[in-house]
């Protein structure tokens, strides 16, 4: 019999078995096997020769079969805690963003930009922890500073995906086609002034976000990563989006 898949879900954090292909595991998890719609889902899908001591991986065989009626094993879950840290990043598939209503667009991973240009930046933290940051570390250091062990406000590995404050707030910019700090939402716009007079490196926006999927607010795609390595997973542009992706991204922006 064929090894069953193995995922990273990100909201909520979780390792599970299943025997869906990746498609079919994320509508599963949008929509329910009844059609009740539970909302959006970001998984990852993993190395299925993945083991760890940390995880009863055992149970995966045994467990991971089909149903009486021949009908397959739609999730097993395998763990709900401290589950990305323990996953190692060359274990990491493909990434799939899953809308409320079942639609399924998969990224590849990508090269990593070697310049990030913007004089602030806004990231959604989205696993472990989830608060809305505003930081003037591109995503790179930013990474490393989030995952610091010697902070004492720190993570393991850290996943999460830059925003575009502009297309949270429209597209309003000066003539001069930079972004026009006075029309950004007065929380953001106070913390990227404070970034600027006290010299720090991050500041909260939001501590307690809703995990929330807005694709429209992404500004160039997901990063995942280590004091060590840092993984990116680009977005497709407004364009390729609805070229290539139309049911998606109209699902996605609804």
């Amino acid at each position: 019999m064929k090894k069953p898949y193995l995922y990273l879900s990100m909201i909520p954090e979780a390792l599970v078995a299943s025997m869906l292909p990746a498609e079919e595991f994320g509508r599963y998890l949008a929509v329910g096997s009844h059609k009740r719609s539970s909302g959006a889902a970001i998984y990852f899908e993993l190395d299925p020769d993945f083991s760890s001591e940390f995880f009863d991986m055992g149970i995966v065989q045994e467990r991971c079969v089909p149903h009486a009626d021949g009908s397959p094993k739609n999730s097993l879950y395998l763990g709900i805690y401290r589950v990305l840290e323990h996953i190692p990043l060359e274990a990491l598939g493909k990434l799939y963003l899953t809308t409320r209503d079942g639609q399924v667009l998969a990224l590849e991973q990508g090269e990593l930009p070697t310049e990030f240009p913007a004089e602030h930046f806004l990231y959604d933290e989205i696993c472990p922890v989830h608060p809305l940051i505003a930081s003037n570390l591109n995503p790179k250091t930013f990474t490393q500073f989030v995952t610091n062990p010697g902070s004492p406000v720190c993570v393991p590995k850290i996943f999460f995906t830059q925003l575009d404050p502009t297309a949270i707030i429209g597209s309003d910019r000066t003539a001069e086609g930079s972004i026009a700090i006075h029309n950004l939402p007065e929380r953001i716009k106070e913390c990227f002034k404070e970034l600027d007079a006290a010299g720090k490196p991050t500041k909260t926006v939001d501590r307690t976000r809703l995990l929330t999927c807005r694709w429209s607010h992404v500004k160039n795609g997901y990063f995942i990563g280590d004091q060590n390595h840092l993984l990116y997973y680009p977005f497709p542009s407004k364009d390729t989006l609805e070229r290539e992706h139309y049911k998606w991204w109209r699902s996605a922006s609804l």
